[in-house]
């Protein structure tokens, strides 16, 4: 299997040295343009069927990319013949974290992967677990491995080595050695707790495949200078100043939480998108112009609690909506709900919801719902890929998607109210 891989990554680097350019038709999504810093990767990663979009012409290069989302790019990628001989599995990512349990690539000293059971498997990916991963992959296929002096220099030079976890710290070397992972800052800090997100998954994967090809032709492989699979960081007001301002992006053209009104309790790590360059009352980027949100603000962990009982119940996990104009309806529906606690909305719906009134936390709600068969079947249906959630006063609402945000998107420029069509 190593010469098979080796064979691939060669024939790949003669390829790509005599082929067209196929980055030259123009981007393939709309949200992943040629500044993007990861846009070869990705593009590449495309083509090859490694990854794919999530529709409407979106990659989400900023979504968190999980251990099963992970596990499945990397035996695309390396191991596509054996993954295509396996049978179906119900559960779309068992076949990935099978055949790589059995070569040796994943192993129980990494706690995401521990067992390999659904729950953790579904859980957003740090950079321990991806280095552990990566250097698992190398040592099946029996690659030779930095040597201990060089090991040694390299732990010198991460800045955050001493706080790194006993069963991680040979993987974090290797791989920093390689240059398959840098530092995620200046001062060279490691950061392993930091979750991993679509594009850089994209970059880390392009270094691993070039390292590979490398140490192959015996050639050293070239070490990043800087931390390439980081982002840039977004820029921020001097110090000395407090900017109100609504409306602002980060490099990879997500709305960032600094520019949405703060209650809403929006992070960057679930980067939505806007369709339009004016920006709503609330900071979206949806053209929006008088949306009440109340006291709503979003509920994160709601995506964590629905994705453990779909996983375990053989569906594939959802992931939080790309879309402003999803996360600002959602939040306008919820606050509806506290002065008409009803499914109905003469405005017109947008979505598919489940709602629940009087608990005490989203779990609470959750549970609820997973306990009423109706409500379950709402959050369990296999044509559903997205989920938004919120809760306003005693109130809580999540909302459904099937990846198709086009009539929210066209509406929320008349504030998510098409009435005047609804016969």
């Amino acid at each position: 299997m190593k010469n098979r891989i080796l064979s691939a990554a060669l024939a790949l680097c003669l390829c790509l040295g005599l082929a067209v350019p196929a980055l030259a038709a123009g981007p393939t999504f709309t949200d992943v343009p040629a500044s993007h810093w990861a846009y070869d990767a990705i593009e590449d990663m495309s083509s090859r069927g490694v990854v794919a979009g999530f529709g409407n012409g979106r990659f989400g290069p900023g979504v968190n990319v999980t251990t099963a989302q992970f596990s499945v790019m990397l035996a695309r990628l390396f191991y596509n013949d054996e993954m295509s001989e396996m049978p179906a599995d119900e559960a779309w990512f068992r076949n990935a974290i099978t055949l790589l349990a059995g070569k040796g690539v994943l192993d129980n000293t990494s706690a995401a992967v521990k067992n390999y059971d659904a729950n953790s498997v579904s859980a957003p990916m740090n950079r321990y677990d991806m280095a552990q991963t990566m250097y698992g992959l190398l040592k099946a296929e029996g690659v030779t491995m930095p040597s201990d002096s060089e090991l040694q220099a390299t732990a010198q030079r991460i800045a955050d080595f001493n706080t790194i976890p006993a069963q991680y710290t040979d993987a974090v070397k290797n791989m920093y050695d390689l240059g398959c992972l840098a530092g995620v800052d200046a001062a060279g800090n490691f950061k392993g707790e930091n979750t991993m997100n679509r594009a850089q998954a994209c970059v880390v994967l392009a270094r691993l495949e070039k390292t590979i090809a490398d140490l192959g032709t015996g050639e050293v492989p070239v070490k990043p200078s800087d931390p390439v699979e980081q982002e840039p960081p977004t820029e921020t007001a001097d110090p000395g100043t407090t900017s109100t301002e609504l409306g602002q992006k980060l490099p990879s053209g997500a709305t960032a939480a600094a520019g949405v009104a703060s209650g809403i309790g929006k992070k960057d790590d679930y980067p939505t998108y806007g369709n339009s360059d004016i920006v709503s009352n609330n900071g979206y980027y949806t053209g929006a112009t008088d949306v009440d949100v109340g006291t709503a603000r979003l509920q994160y962990r709601a995506l964590e609690y629905v994705n453990e009982v779909r996983v375990t119940e053989g569906h594939a996990p959802l992931s939080w909506v790309p879309s402003d104009a999803a996360e600002e309806h959602t939040l306008q529906r919820c606050y509806e709900l506290v002065s008409d606690f009803s499914h109905e909305r003469l405005k017109g719906k947008f979505a598919g919801e489940v709602i629940a009134k009087g608990q005490i936390s989203i779990y609470s709600a959750v549970n609820d719902w997973m306990n009423s068969p109706g409500h379950k079947e709402t959050l369990m249906e296999d044509s559903v890929n997205y989920m938004s959630a919120a809760r306003a006063g005693s109130c809580w609402i999540i909302c459904t998607w099937n990846g198709d945000f086009e009539l929210v998107e066209r509406w929320s420029s008349n504030n998510y109210d098409y009435s005047a069509y609804i016969d």
